[in-house]
C-alpha cells in the first residue's frame, strides 16, 4: 500500500510539474543594472521643464548627472528625446495561479515604456512576490507599488474585500495593512461615514495616501484629499448630469484638496460592441483565453454583469465624464493617469496610451496629458524624485526619436527603456513579446488555460449584493 501510494504520489507530482512546465511561458532576460549615458538628448520633464543638448547619466539605478553635454557630444540617442518613464495608477494583476500571466503583463508594461504601476487593490491575491522579484531583478518589469485588498464595508461587493464596518475596524485595517507595507488604501462602496473618517485620519497619521471610490454613504464633499477613481461621485446612475452639478463637483474637489485619477480608457472600451473590442489590435497582446473566456458574457457573470453599460449609455457616460475631466483640469484639480488594467478590453501598456489620447481629447495638451502620467503621478506615489529625471531620481526614463509631448503619434518613435536602471532595447522588448505571444498561443498551452479559465468563471458568483446596480449604486463603473 506504501508503495502504491508513493508512486501515485510521485505520479501527481510529475503531472502537476509537467502542466506547470506547459504553461510556464519563456523566461525574459533581465539585463543587469549598468552605467549608461545619454549625450547631445533633449530632456523633457513634462510640466515641468525642457532641456536641448544635455548629458544624462545613470548609475546604480540612479540618475547620477544632468548636465549641459560637451560640444559636438554625439552616441547612439543623439538628437532624441528623454522623458520620465509612464506611471499607470489603476492597475489590477492577474492572479499567481494564472502562470505567466503577471510576467506577460509586465513585459507589456515595459515595452509600452510603462515602468511604475500601482495595484488597486487585490481581488484574487497580494502581489507582493511579484513585486520583489521585478525589485531583485528576477522579473522583467515596472516597479509595483499596491494598495492590498479593498476596504469595504459589509456586505461586501467583492468577497476578498477587508470588512470594516465602524471607526475601531477601519483604524485596525489600516495598522494591519501599514505593517504588511502597502503603498495605499483602498476604499470601496460600502465604507460609512464613521469608518471612512477614522480610516482616513488613521492613514495621514502613517503617511499613506487614500484612494477609491466615493462610498454610497458619502459625498465628493467629505471625501477630503483623496484620490478619486472613475469619476464617482458625479452621477449614482450616469444619467446626465445638469452642468451645474459638474461645477458643484469641481468645486468641491478644488477646495478638498482632491485629484482624479478617471480611467476613461476602461469607460470607453466597455462602451464598444465586444466583438469590436476583441478584433482590436491591443486585445490579440493578450492569450487567447482573454478574448474566448473571461471577456466573452456567456461565460463569465462578472461580464454579464456589466453588460448595462455598453452602448449608447456607456458612450454618454464617457462623454459626461470627459466633460468633467476638462472642467477639473480647467480649474486646476490635479488629473492623474490610470487605465483600471484587468477589466475586459483594457490591456497593460496599450491602453496608457489610449488614456493619454483621450486625456488630450478632454482638453489636456500632449505635454498635459504626459505630466499626468509622470510628473504628477510621481508625487502622487510620494517617492522622492519619481516621475522626474534629476540627480537622486530613481532611473526610470524613455528615449523617443520624437518628442511625444508634442504630438502622442509619437509615442511610436519610442527606442528605449530604462527601468531602475536597467535599459531595455524596444527591439528586445519586441522579440521577447513575440516569443510570449508564441507560447501562450501554442495548441496545448491555450487548450489548458481555455479550461482552467473556463473552470475559473463557473465558480465565479458574480459581485456581492453590495454591487447591485441599480438599488445600491455600485457597479457605477466597469470594474473596480
Amino acid at each position: 500500500m506504501r508503495r502504491l501510494l508513493a508512486s501515485a504520489s510521485i505520479a501527481v507530482l510529475a503531472a502537476v510539474s509537467g502542466l506547470v512546465w506547459v504553461l510556464q511561458p519563456p523566461a525574459v532576460p533581465v539585463p543587469p543594472r549598468e552605467n549608461l549615458t545619454l549625450s547631445g538628448v533633449t530632456l523633457v520633464e513634462p510640466g515641468v521643464r525642457r532641456l536641448p543638448d544635455r548629458r544624462i547619466e545613470i548609475s546604480e539605478g540612479r540618475i547620477a548627472r544632468v548636465e549641459r553635454s560637451a560640444s559636438g557630444a554625439g552616441g547612439p540617442f543623439a538628437g532624441a528625446f528623454v522623458l520620465p518613464g509612464l506611471i499607470d495608477l489603476h492597475v489590477h494583476h492577474p492572479p499567481a495561479f494564472a502562470l505567466g500571466e503577471r510576467e506577460l503583463f509586465a513585459l507589456l508594461f515595459l515595452a509600452h515604456g510603462v515602468t511604475s504601476v500601482r495595484d488597486a487593490g487585490g481581488l484574487l491575491g497580494s502581489v507582493e512576490g511579484h513585486a520583489r522579484r521585478i525589485e531583485a531583478g528576477q522579473v522583467a518589469g515596472p516597479r509595483v507599488f499596491r494598495c492590498g485588498p479593498l476596504i469595504d464595508g459589509a456586505p461586501p461587493t467583492w468577497f476578498t474585500s477587508r470588512v470594516v464596518t465602524n471607526a475601531g475596524e477601519a483604524r485596525k485595517a489600516v495598522a494591519d495593512l501599514d505593517a504588511e507595507g502597502v503603498d495605499c488604501i483602498k476604499v470601496y462602496n460600502g465604507v460609512s461615514y464613521e469608518a471612512y473618517a477614522a480610516l482616513r485620519e488613521e492613514a495621514q497619521v502613517r503617511g499613506l495616501p487614500v484612494i477609491g471610490h466615493v462610498p454610497r454613504a458619502l459625498s465628493i464633499v467629505q471625501m477630503g484629499d483623496a484620490e478619486i477613481q472613475h469619476v464617482m461621485g458625479l452621477s449614482r446612475d450616469w444619467r446626465p448630469v445638469e452642468p451645474g452639478r459638474i461645477a458643484w463637483y469641481v468645486e468641491a474637489s478644488r477646495q478638498q484638496g482632491a485629484a482624479h485619477t478617471p480611467t476613461l480608457v476602461a469607460f470607453a472600451a466597455n462602451s464598444l460592441p465586444a466583438e469590436r473590442a476583441m478584433e482590436a489590435a491591443s486585445a490579440r497582446l493578450l492569450p487567447p483565453h482573454h478574448r474566448q473566456v473571461l471577456w466573452n458574457r456567456e461565460r463569465n457573470p462578472l461580464v454579464r454583469a456589466l453588460d448595462h453599460t455598453r452602448g449608447a449609455h456607456a458612450e454618454q457616460r464617457v462623454a459626461q465624464m470627459q466633460s468633467a475631466v476638462a472642467a477639473l483640469h480647467a480649474a486646476g484639480v490635479p488629473i492623474l493617469a490610470g487605465t483600471d488594467t484587468g477589466n475586459p478590453f483594457v490591456v497593460p501598456g496599450a491602453s496608457l496610451h489610449r488614456e493619454l489620447r483621450l486625456l488630450v481629447e478632454s482638453g489636456l495638451s500632449p505635454e498635459q496629458a504626459w505630466e499626468a502620467a509622470t510628473t504628477r503621478a510621481g508625487e502622487a506615489l510620494r517617492v522622492a524624485g519619481l516621475g522626474r529625471i534629476e540627480p537622486g531620481a530613481p532611473a526610470d526614463l524613455l528615449v523617443f526619436r520624437r518628442d511625444p509631448t508634442r504630438d502622442l503619434s509619437a509615442l511610436d518613435s519610442l527606442e528605449l527603456v530604462v527601468a531602475d536602471g536597467r535599459a531595455y532595447p524596444v527591439e528586445a522588448l519586441e522579440v521577447a513579446l513575440v516569443a510570449q505571444r508564441a507560447h501562450f498561443e501554442g495548441r496545448l498551452r491555450a487548450a489548458l488555460a481555455g479550461s482552467l479559465a473556463r473552470l475559473l468563471v463557473g465558480f465565479l458568483p458574480g459581485p456581492g449584493p453590495g454591487a447591485d446596480p441599480v438599488a445600491r449604486g455600485a457597479s457605477e463603473e466597469p470594474g473596480d
